[in-house]
């Protein structure tokens, strides 16, 4: 049973919104503060922030790229950018999942073998498709240029008391998914067999506001409802929800989330991805996707705390693909705490998430389910729940069984594994380099980028005339919105790694999510 697409309260607000278990207990969606639901009140709110936006575009401010996939040794990244907390998630650059930071201004060291990076000639160009380098020919992969004196003291502690590796447990810890395809098919091409080259013709080392901000909007399929997301973050705060967009845009562009989009899991941790940490098959009673954390799973010594930090924002920037039409690009999170031990206990992780939910992920948390059944975890919760937002904790259900789950996950849509009746047995399968084939048609990938720019034009010539004219230029608008989100569509394969869950055939060729 689908979830109704019915109002919560009429505009004048006479009738009181629904609680978050009674949208799951009436199975019906969330429309207060969205597209096609909005209150006069909030369309001017969002008149508002769109004007204040396109007098920030026309600034042409540029943003840094402090932390580049391609980094290399003398490139990249100053750490003066970072903040002191872990608001901050400052990334390893991601040639290495090593986790021991090194002293700032300290020379890099040649990579132990976890570097995932091909390398290509020198730019990518984007008039013929570059071939990767052997890898004999291949110079080391280049470790971080710098560390800033502000890095989570997470790292530090685990350079600090990390005993000897031996070699199979570097490598379990430090070996990307590309790195494992390279050992065991050596005669493997490199999954992503081209360069990243930024959209709207952007330098390697920056991007423009604008250009940042089409990036991430566009995900969703509507820009209205990404910029809206905003607005409900922060009560319809225009000023407020207008810096968070601010910040949000400075962190994507600082720790290069387009790039992490092109190469996708070819720069993800082997063992995490192979052992299934986290994985989404299935969809909740308003039709989120699913999220089920196994954190038996999870045991820190065996990756960085760099690994899990771009771990999670593939999977939250993927998830963006499993909600498209979904719930207004909202997922929830199923924790799984069956088996659960101390040796599982892993702050960062959460905290990471938490941040990256709270911070630079607004309204995109639906419900976070905590499955739990293990003693330890009672005292794990009292150091967690000081870090969360009283927004998201509000979120937040407590489960000790399958019939606890059910009235916001049914049985017939819950894994096996958490007491459904879903059957899923979690199974990586490796990405090759032929799902990525059509990245090194730089014809089509051009052909496709003009459209998609042409079209992010248009989209702001009608927003400017719907910002003038009002009611007039509305219906134009929503062809050019249209037009827009099927330009996005037509690049996403130029410039996005195909992932996981288009191998598994849950995201379909035209990208519509079938579980």
């Amino acid at each position: 049973m689908a979830a109704q697409q019915t109002p919560e309260g009429d505009a004048t607000g006479a009738t009181p919104q629904l609680t978050l278990k009674e949208h799951y207990h009436k199975r019906v969606a969330h429309t207060s503060g969205r597209v096609g639901w909005l209150t006069a009140e909030q369309e001017a709110k969002l008149r508002e922030l769109w004007a204040l936006l396109l007098e920030e575009f026309e600034r042409n401010e540029r943003l840094p790229v402090v932390y580049s996939l391609a980094q290399t040794a003398g490139e990249g990244g100053g750490g003066d950018h970072e903040a002191s907390d872990i608001t901050a998630l400052s990334f390893e650059p991601l040639e290495t999942l090593g986790s021991a930071p090194r002293k700032r201004n300290e020379p890099p060291t040649p990579s132990s073998g976890s570097g995932w990076l091909p390398r290509w000639p020198a730019a990518a160009s984007r008039s013929k498709p570059a071939t990767p380098v052997p890898e004999s020919e291949s110079p080391p992969a280049a470790a971080r240029t710098a560390t800033p004196d502000s890095a989570p003291a997470e790292a530090e502690s685990e350079a600090e008391s990390a005993e000897p590796e031996d070699e199979e447990d570097s490598r379990r810890r430090l070996e990307t998914v590309q790195a494992y395809a390279t050992r065991t098919q050596p005669e493997s091409d490199p999954i992503v067999p081209v360069a990243f080259v930024p959209l709207f013709g952007e330098a390697a080392g920056e991007r423009t506001q604008r250009a940042a901000f089409w990036q991430a909007a566009t995900q969703t399929g509507d820009a209205d409802s990404w910029v809206l997301r905003y607005l409900r973050a922060r009560a319809w705060d225009v000023a407020a929800a207008l810096a968070m967009i601010r910040r949000t845009l400075v962190w994507r562009t600082a720790q290069a989330i387009d790039e992490i989009a092109h190469y996708g899991e070819a720069q993800l941790h082997a063992h995490t991805m192979r052992a299934g940490l986290a994985y989404a098959c299935t969809s909740d009673n308003l039709d989120n996707p699913v999220y089920v954390v196994r954190v038996r799973i999870n045991e820190a010594r065996h990756r960085s705390v760099a690994a899990i930090k771009r771990f999670l924002c593939w999977q939250i920037e993927t998830a963006q693909l499993l909600a498209v039409g979904r719930a207004d690009g909202r997922v929830t999170i199923l924790f799984d705490l069956a088996g659960f031990s101390r040796d599982n206990i892993d702050l960062a992780l959460v905290r990471t998430l938490i941040t990256l939910l709270t911070n630079y992920y607004p309204e995109t948390l639906g419900i976070l389910i905590l499955h739990v059944n293990s003693w330890v975890f009672s005292g794990l919760w009292a150091l967690i729940a000081p870090f969360i937002d009283p927004a998201v904790k509000a979120k937040i259900v407590m489960a000790k069984s399958a019939a606890d789950i059910a009235p916001f996950i049914a049985r017939d849509r819950l894994v096996a594994e958490v007491g459904g009746a879903k059957p899923f047995d979690y199974d990586y399968v490796l990405p090759t380099a032929e799902e990525n084939r059509r990245m090194a048609d730089a014809a089509a990938r051009s052909a496709a980028e003009a459209a998609f720019v042409a079209a992010v034009a248009d989209y702001e010539a009608a927003t400017r005339r719907w910002l003038d004219a009002a009611d007039s230029a509305e219906e134009e608008r929503v062809r050019a919105r249209d037009a827009l989100r099927s330009a996005a569509a037509d690049l996403d394969p130029f410039v996005r790694a195909r992932t996981l869950y288009h191998r598994l055939g849950f995201i379909r060729a035209d990208r519509s999510v079938q579980f």
